[in-house]
């Protein structure tokens, strides 16, 4: 009888260590082998056809939306949340003096915009990224004052160039790829950056076949901490 115990309690351990091995451990949110792609300044009449790349290849991004933009194009921000990608906030308008005028202008087109993707949506967001990055106005006043409103600061740390070279895919393409082996090699995640108004469908289409091809895993930022930004960068994954 005590055999057999002991043979069933050996059999139970057995599994059990077999099982635990069986589930893979969860990535860490910098591991390298994640991209978290990013869409600046939509939505736009091109966003559209950058949706229908992302729905192809099941792809979900975070789309950071510029206010102005909303108007007229509600159905699209409606289909960016039907499609299960993230929504989160550009500001009102993209003029360098205007939004970085004082720490008070840029937390009004903060919470005009998160305001207005609330009333299309319901979806309250406080995941922003300021205009041309935070490295490019953000004083520290700015930098308290969006903390005390509560808002995410998010930058990047692969620059597509989309907005330089637009729709000159090659040298896109070989950008991003640069970038995304060099942070792979620095045992790092990516965030790219790219543009609903300049990153073409073709050139995004080959982007996430070479990443996908390479076993990237993209994913959005939803639920990922802490924010990466200039002033407060990851540091590799261990």
């Amino acid at each position: 009888m005590m055999k057999r115990v002991i043979l069933l309690m050996s059999i139970f351990l057995l599994i059990s260590s077999l099982s635990q091995a069986a589930i893979p451990k969860p990535k860490a949110y910098n591991d390298r082998s994640l991209i978290y792609l990013t869409l600046d300044d939509g939505p736009n009449r091109k966003t559209g056809a950058l949706l229908d790349v992302l729905k192809k290849h099941r792809v979900k991004t975070t789309f950071f939306i510029l206010g102005k933009n909303i108007k007229g194009n509600e159905h699209l921000i409606r289909r960016i949340v039907a499609e299960g990608h993230l929504i989160a906030l550009h500001g009102m308008t993209h003029v360098r003096e205007e939004f970085y005028a004082s720490p008070i202008t840029a937390v009004r087109q903060m919470k005009d915009v998160q305001r207005l993707i609330y009333e299309v949506t319901g979806i309250h967001t406080n995941m922003a990224r300021t205009i041309y990055g935070s490295d490019a106005g953000m004083t520290p006043a700015h930098w308290q004052a969006m903390d005390e409103a509560g808002f995410e600061i998010w930058d990047w740390n692969v620059g597509s160039l989309d907005h330089i070279y637009k729709k000159d895919n090659a040298p896109i393409e070989q950008r991003v790829f640069n970038r995304l082996e060099a942070n792979y090699e620095m045992n790092i995640a990516s965030i790219i950056l790219a543009h609903d108004h300049s990153m073409t469908p073709q050139a995004l289409d080959t982007i996430i076949r070479y990443a996908k091809e390479r076993d990237y895993e993209f994913r959005t930022l939803e639920g990922v901490h802490p924010a990466y930004n200039f002033f407060n960068p990851w540091e590799p994954n261990e």
